[in-house]
């Protein structure tokens, strides 16, 4: 079958939509495509395909944006390093692909300008002209697996290739790399794997340290309104010299509640950074005496319609308190479509003839900013009731408050199928990571009861 010469998606997040194919690639044969009359895809070329598995299993923004960045990773890959197109790729491809995530390099020449996959591990090109990058972490190599094997699963499922590269690919261990990569770090592949295993267990280690404890939460929710929290927090955007001449002014009160707002709603709603960023008031409403959240979040479409999440009376407090502070109703109303559920400060006056912009939505970004702001603030004042709390606070993050909510939920005996529910998770093993300490003490008492058999053993003389 005759190829058409294509072209792939964009590796630049806001640049062209397409790239063009290397042109010792245009003329290239595909011989692992499919026949026409078995090609239901309707695709003629990979570029095609590409665009056709987005629509189809990308229809969420999160989802796309996710297969995209994996998708142009693996298609720079296959182009540029091993010069093929994506519908000729080999078992022996995919291997090498998995390889090249754990240590990526750029090739001496042909790399499209400014495209980095990865984060810089090396400014200086290696002795071969290769410039060295940082590798992904397991569970970022893991994601990228699935997605690549989903996407050649659905090619060859709607006929466009013959066959599927993915179907004689081993399980992903965590531990792949060649050779050559073994003899630059000068390990032998038992010790490497060791590496591996160790730097598993440091990754897991710092994974569970990303939920407040109770304690640290109770402090951190009575620090809001404590007589110490004078609401002095420097503006990042402020100057040296204008930080060092004075004091930072207190935050004016609609920048309080906000604040409020951020920590207690996403605690209790557990909401991802995006999804309270894009939130409006029209999508908190009553259900009873309870106040929900609808959000159509990670994973759903306006198609499967939203979500709903209870929310607790002290997120409705901080809602509520943050509203009057706005100057809006005392609660949300349905009509409220265009109100954001965070917004912009309002400003303090108006300009007659440019009339300044007000209640826009914050984006994903600055709501982290500004409760990472408070959280640094807050830092030193937890330290003088625990000082490890410090460190804690200044490594935090908006994902911490749902981490948070599901260790809590956990904490709490909640079932694991409802902790789920509320978090919002398809899949129930990502919810039991918060009950790994219920599992710990479930083994420790079985632990207990056989030393309290020896030990009633030993004193009772029995043999």
């Amino acid at each position: 079958m005759a190829h058409t010469p294509a072209v792939s998606v964009a590796i630049h997040e806001g640049g062209p939509v397409m790239l063009p194919i290397p042109p010792h690639l245009q003329a290239g044969s595909d011989a692992r495509r499919s026949v026409a009359v078995a090609n239901s895809l309707g695709a003629t070329n990979d570029h095609e395909a590409i665009l056709t598995w987005l629509n189809a299993r990308a229809k969420n923004v999160q989802t796309r944006k996710a297969y995209l960045q994996e998708i142009r990773r693996f298609l720079a890959f296959m182009l540029y390093i091993r010069g093929r197109l994506i519908s000729n790729a080999t078992v022996g491809d995919l291997e090498a692909f998995r390889v090249w995530l754990v240590a990526p390099y750029l090739p001496a020449e042909g790399w499209p300008a400014g495209y980095m996959p990865f984060g810089k591990g090396s400014e200086a090109p290696a002795a071969d002209g290769q410039v060295r990058l940082k590798g992904l972490a397991t569970g970022s190599r893991r994601r990228a697996d699935t997605t690549i094997r989903g996407f050649f699963r659905f090619l060859h499922d709607s006929g466009y290739l013959a066959t599927n590269p993915c179907l004689r690919l081993g399980k992903l261990t965590g531990e792949e790399i060649s050779q050559d990569a073994l003899e630059e770090l000068q390990l032998s592949p038992e010790m490497y794997a060791r590496q591996r295993r160790l730097d598993a267990i440091e990754q897991d280690n710092r994974g569970a340290d990303k939920a407040f404890s109770i304690e640290l939460w109770l402090w951190l929710r009575d620090f809001l309104d404590a007589p110490e929290n004078q609401w002095r927090i420097a503006d990042p955007d402020a100057g040296e010299g204008a930080a060092a001449a004075s004091r930072p002014q207190p935050w004016p009160p609609e920048r309080q509640e906000r604040l409020r707002c951020i920590l207690m709603f996403g605690y209790a709603a557990a909401g991802r950074r995006a999804e309270i960023a894009e939130t409006t008031m029209s999508a908190i409403v009553q259900s009873g005496k309870r106040w929900i959240w609808k959000v159509i979040g990670k994973g759903r479409t306006a198609a499967d319609g939203p979500d709903r999440v209870t929310l607790d009376d002290a997120a409705v407090q901080a809602l509520m308190r943050y509203r009057a502070a706005r100057g809006l109703s005392g609660y949300p109303d349905a009509s409220e479509r265009q109100v954001p559920l965070i917004a912009k400060l309002t400003p303090q006056r108006r300009r007659s003839k440019q009339p300044l912009k007000t209640g826009e939505g914050v984006t994903a970004g600055y709501l982290n900013s500004e409760l990472r702001r408070f959280l640094n603030y807050a830092a030193p004042f937890a330290a003088m009731r625990e000082p490890a709390w410090e460190a804690q606070l200044r490594r935090a993050a908006s994902h911490w408050l749902r981490h948070t909510r599901g260790t809590h939920f956990a904490l709490g005996h909640v079932s694991l199928a409802r902790t789920a529910e509320q978090l919002r998770h398809k899949d129930p093993r990502t919810t039991s990571k918060y009950y790994v300490h219920m599992k710990d003490e479930e083994r420790g008492e079985a632990v207990d009861a056989i030393s309290t058999l020896l030990k009633s053993k030993g004193e009772s003389g029995e043999k």
